[in-house]
């Protein structure tokens, strides 16, 4: 029987639906064999996530989702078997974080200016005990006070990029990012570069940046894209990665356990970790 991983999924520690316990649970349930819990910006779900993996006889990779700078905001890094108690990663982090919450209250603050009456406590409500609070959890707030139908109506019309309810926050840049991941011994690996835009017109200068691979296997990428993605990391000799991003049920039918990644790219990341992980500098 082949097995099968996830290497992207999302929790309640950031902007998930599911607790890092159940996420395991329900790849258990469907047979997978290997599991990466990504936050944004916070290593936090790690301690409850390798005690359940355990539990259930999954293997667990510490993971985080790094977001910069680049790409409006949009360019996220994945961080791989990371030291999640490196000091460098909780600098990081809390500093993100706090970056994160300036930028709800400075969102509700430009949202009400323009008659949308978003209560911070709501938000904060929705976000429960999350680490990373986000955009999401503003758009929850949004539906449930009926100013959007949906999540995507929320980011769409009011609080992407360019429209008026956008607020930019601080992030590390591309660079630091990749670097503290290195500094936490893990390996960095740019996120679903084919669904974010201007990144694949700039992968070249990104591989510069000392990325240790790619993420091909993405549910929005499109088969063109996972061949182009997975010669550039061949070319270049970087590794291949992929997952779900599965958020629990917060963008509609959750992937976790129906968009399998084959497992032969789970051991070719342990086998490259092996090589290079343990040979970075703390």
């Amino acid at each position: 029987m082949k097995k099968y991983v996830d290497l992207h999924t999302h929790s309640t520690h950031s902007d998930g639906s599911w607790t890092p316990a159940e996420i395991v649970q329900r790849a258990k349930r469907y047979e997978l064999s290997a599991i990466a819990i990504t936050d944004h910006d916070t290593i936090s779900a790690i301690p409850e996530g390798i005690a359940e993996a355990a539990k259930n006889g999954i293997d667990y990779v510490p993971g985080i989702e790094i977001s910069t700078h680049w790409c409006e905001g949009r360019m996220h890094i994945l961080g791989y078997f990371i030291d999640y108690t490196s000091s460098a990663i909780a600098e990081l982090t809390e500093k993100i974080q706090k970056a994160r919450k300036d930028r709800v209250f400075n969102t509700c603050a430009r949202l009400k200016e323009i008659g949308i009456d978003l209560p911070i406590e709501l938000v904060f409500e929705i976000a429960n005990s999350a680490d990373s609070i986000g955009r999401p959890h503003i758009a929850n707030a949004m539906v449930k006070l009926g100013y959007v139908p949906t999540l995507q109506a929320a980011f769409n019309k009011y609080l992407a990029f360019g429209q008026p309810g956008y607020v930019m926050r601080w992030a590390p840049s591309p660079e630091d990012a990749i670097d503290i991941i290195h500094k936490a011994r893990g390996i960095a690996v740019l996120a679903h570069c084919a669904v974010t835009e201007g990144c694949i017109g700039h992968i070249d200068k990104i591989r510069t940046m000392g990325i240790d691979g790619v993420e091909v296997f993405y549910p929005s990428h499109k088969p063109h894209q996972i061949e182009f993605l997975k010669k550039f990391a061949n070319d270049n000799n970087l590794v291949v990665t992929g997952g779900s991003d599965c958020h629990g049920t917060v963008r509609g039918e959750p992937l976790l356990g129906i968009y399998k990644v084959p497992f032969s790219i789970y051991e070719n990341l342990c086998e490259y970790f092996k090589q290079k992980g343990m040979l970075q500098v703390s």
